[in-house]
Formats: C-alpha cells, sequence, structure tokens
C-alpha cells in the first residue's frame, strides 16, 4: 500500500472515530410526556378581580372597624363607575347591592365572587361582626353604609356609619 492508502485509510478511522465519540456525547432525545391521568396538572386559579383587592384585610382585627366600611366604599364606587344605568337595576339596599356586586348588574359584571367572605351565607353584604350591613340609597350613585357595631344592634350608639361621600358624620 502506497503513502496515499495509509493517509486515506487513517482519515477513515479518524471520522469514524469521530463519529463514534460524538454519537454517545449527545445528550438522548427526550419526547413531552404527558402526566398520567392519575397526576393531572390542576388548572392555575384564576386572578383575584379588582374588587377582592380592594377588600384585602376586610374584617382584620388589626384594622379600625370604620375601614371596613371605606373599603367597601370603594368597591361600591368601583361597581358606579362600570354600571352607568340606573334605571334597570337600582339598589334598593343590602340585597339589591350585594347582588349587584356578584354580577347581577346592566352590565352582567361580576365584582366579587359570590363565595367571597363578606358574603353572608344567604347573599347579604355583613360587617366584621357578621351582622347584615345597612345599606341606605340617598340617590342613584350615593348610598350610606352602616354597620350595627358590637352590640350587632343596628341604629344604636356603637354604629358606624359612612356617608356617601366616603365620610363619617360630625
Amino acid at each position: 500500500m502506497k503513502w496515499h492508502g495509509w493517509l486515506a485509510l487513517a482519515f477513515i478511522l479518524a471520522l469514524l472515530g469521530w463519529m463514534f465519540v460524538n454519537l454517545h456525547s449527545v445528550p438522548p432525545r427526550t419526547e413531552a410526556v404527558s402526566p398520567p391521568e392519575s397526576q393531572s396538572v390542576a388548572p392555575k386559579p384564576a386572578p383575584p378581580l379588582p374588587a377582592e383587592a380592594l377588600l384585602a384585610g376586610y374584617a382584620d382585627p388589626a384594622t379600625p372597624p370604620i375601614a371596613d366600611l371605606k373599603k367597601l366604599h370603594r368597591v361600591v364606587t368601583g361597581y358606579f363607575s362600570v354600571v352607568k344605568d340606573s334605571s334597570k337595576n337600582p339598589i334598593g339596599g343590602n340585597a339589591d347591592l350585594a347582588a349587584a356586586l356578584r354580577g347581577e348588574n346592566p352590565n352582567r359584571e361580576i365584582l366579587l365572587p359570590a363565595a367571597h367572605p363578606v358574603f353572608s351565607a344567604d347573599g347579604l353584604l355583613l360587617d366584621r361582626w357578621n351582622t347584615p350591613l345597612i345599606v341606605h340609597p340617598e340617590a342613584w350613585r350615593e348610598l350610606e353604609l352602616r354597620s350595627a357595631g358590637p352590640d350587632k344592634t343596628p341604629y344604636t350608639a356603637d354604629d358606624l356609619i359612612l356617608l356617601q361621600n366616603g365620610h363619617q358624620p360630625r
């Protein structure tokens, strides 16, 4: 064999050696595998609604009780900025306001889920003492909010009141 035969043989052996080394150093292909049905991936929870963020800390004993009414007032203000038509679903009290916040409004806009802790089992808005709030409509878009306070009896000296403008009475 002449020198160019040896050179060709050396080249072929070098090429085969290189292919052998690279073939074993490449990681094996992995295919996407679905989890077994018994280990299905849970769907991500829906992000909180904006009104839920406004009510964060509602009924927290570390905050003053009037803060609850102020938080709810911000939610009501948001409701009236979204729902503009007063003729279809006027707010006449707690039950109407609670239903409107749950989506029973002209826009079908859900501001709070029905399971939110601000609602009682029968769907009314509650204060921190689990007493239904008193909602006084003063005019369209103007609601006075009243909590019966710690004694749970409405219209007594310990009631908390938030006027339609978001301030406490003097």
